[in-house]
């Protein structure tokens, strides 16, 4: 193929078609190979725009990059928009990270790219970053009224989506007036239009929201049951009735209200919350069996359902356990500098406070300063744990961590959960960082593992050749497979897992019972 014997317009037309066709796999049969071939075609721009689209809906990561970069080298003028686009890409894969810094990318040379902020929030709101995500949906609404009128026609939409969740993230770090505030402003954009872009319910429902967070439960009660008149089917709005009764000490309507939730679409979020109900009132085997329930129905809330099951074992006596199930999810499950990470350590420092080792709490709790600089509550959790340093001295002596058992109730449950475990043996372990290698099966596949994820009662002589047992989980973000919950099998003692007991053995049990693979974490909100 030489320049003077391609039409560049007439081969798009073709593409074109066939994308419309869905005929993708032919388009790239015939044409994902300019880049190598020194095509012509790969010298115009529509035309290399044209098949980027398409890799980016077959999923090609290295082409779509490759391409749509192409696309901005041969238009300079609007490569925020194709950089832009790859975030998208990245976006739709649910890949949040990877989607934000292309994202960022595309701000360097266009900062106020009001689509590309509003996905960036959007981003940032999904790894439970909600200081950043109100930065950044706070810049999108500042470009949206500085551009021309007819501009902000074509852009109300998005606009109220912005608006829409730039409130939910105000709610989050608990500025409520102005959460207010900007539900009112997406009302007012969105009345004006003829197809409502936010359902009226949803708005209700987030005003009820911010009620909640205030501590007001007969305002925010108005709000949901104004939403659940409109929409009694959405397991959402069940869902926060249940918070909002609970909050009022209306208990029996609150489990109702939750339970209802659980029978609908959607509605396994349900479980954390009824979980949380079922400890208040100290029914603890129920507790267990709402997040086991949880974990099945709802993974992609694996870090919160986790973060409970701490709870779990904190109010049955048992913080060694508690401290064990997050020190997990510190260690490689909590996306960095989300409001979970900081969930996290401040529970870890908590536990650590009530047995008197302040000094330890003090390093979980500059982690959590770490993840949340601004965060009022935790700055001042540091002072007075400074504070207790100076005054005491010397004098505080740690207080044993002694795990009581675990009621037979509560095992029985868990045990009956247990997920399948597999054999193998290290075969690489790198100690100065941390991780290494497991192989299994007849083919001796390899997994990764962290060194978190060993049982206490493992050796420090951990070493290649270890024979071990597993469970086989994935990790949230290189989402491949990895091993999960490991125990030496010559420290077993007496067999797999025998739920109740007080051993390792029965340790791995209730972990591996508490426990399933990582995934995007996401609550189920409206």
């Amino acid at each position: 193929m030489t320049r003077n014997d391609v039409d560049p317009a007439q081969y798009l037309a073709a593409v074109r078609a066939q994308r419309e066709r869905g005929d993708l796999k032919q388009i790239l049969a015939r044409f994902g190979g300019i880049d190598q071939e020194r095509s012509p075609l790969w010298d115009d721009a529509e035309f290399v725009l044209e098949i980027a689209r398409t890799y980016s809906l077959v999923g090609n990561d290295t082409k779509v990059e490759q391409y749509f970069l192409r696309c901005a080298q041969l238009h300079p003028r609007r490569a925020a928009l194709y950089r832009c686009q790859i975030g998208w890409f990245f976006q739709r894969k649910k890949r949040w990270a990877g989607a934000l810094s292309w994202y960022d990318r595309a701000l360097e040379t266009f900062p106020g790219y009001h689509l590309c902020l509003f996905r960036k929030g959007y981003c940032l709101e999904r790894l439970h970053r909600p200081r950043p995500a109100v930065a950044a949906l706070r810049q999108a609404c500042a470009a949206f009224e500085k551009a021309p009128a007819d501009q902000r026609e074509r852009s109300r939409g998005i606009q109220v989506q912005i608006l829409f969740h730039l409130a939910r993230n105000l709610r989050e770090i608990g500025l409520t007036d102005d959460a207010r505030a900007a539900l009112d402003r997406c009302a007012e954009l969105d009345d004006r239009v003829h197809e409502k872009v936010i359902k009226a319910e949803h708005r209700l429902a987030s005003y009820g929201e911010t009620h909640l967070r205030d501590g007001d439960p007969e305002a925010a009660l108005r709000q949901l049951q104004a939403a659940h008149a409109i929409d009694p089917s959405s397991a959402v709005i069940w869902e926060r009735l249940g918070w909002a009764y609970e909050l009022a000490g209306r208990l029996d309507d609150a489990e109702a209200a939750l339970l209802r939730a659980t029978e609908l679409p959607k509605g396994a979020v349900a479980l954390i919350a009824l979980a949380r109900l079922q400890m208040r009132v100290g029914r603890f085997s129920d507790a267990a069996r709402s997040l086991c329930s949880a974990l099945r129905q709802h993974p992609q809330g694996g870090v919160r359902i986790h973060i409970e099951l701490a709870e779990l074992q904190l109010r049955l006596g048992r913080p060694a356990a508690a401290m064990l199930e997050l020190q997990r999810l510190v260690a490689g499950r909590v996306p960095p500098q989300s409001t979970l990470a900081v969930d996290c350590e401040t529970r870890l420092a908590r536990i650590l406070l009530a047995h008197d080792r302040a000094s330890d709490a003090l390093e979980h709790l500059q982690a959590a300063t770490e993840h949340d600089p601004e965060n009022e509550h935790t700055r001042a959790l540091v002072e007075q744990t400074r504070a207790r340093l100076v005054q005491s001295g010397a004098s505080e002596r740690p207080l044993p961590m002694q795990d009581g058992p675990l009621p037979a109730d509560v095992a029985t449950v868990l045990g009956e959960q247990a997920l399948p475990r597999v054999t193998g043996h290290v075969t690489s372990y790198f100690s100065d960082r941390g991780f290494g290698f497991i192989t299994h099966g007849d083919d001796n596949q390899a997994l990764f593992f962290h060194v978190s994820q060993f049982e206490p009662t493992t050796p420090d002589g951990l070493r290649p050749g270890l024979p071990v047992s597993f469970v086989i989980g994935v990790n949230h973000r290189s989402r491949k497979q990895q091993a999960e919950f490991i125990c030496a099998l010559e420290h077993e003692n007496g067999g797999l897992f025998a739920a109740g007991g007080d051993g390792p053995a029965a340790s791995a049990a209730l972990h591996a019972a508490s426990w399933q693979s990582g995934h995007e974490l996401g609550d189920g909100d409206i």
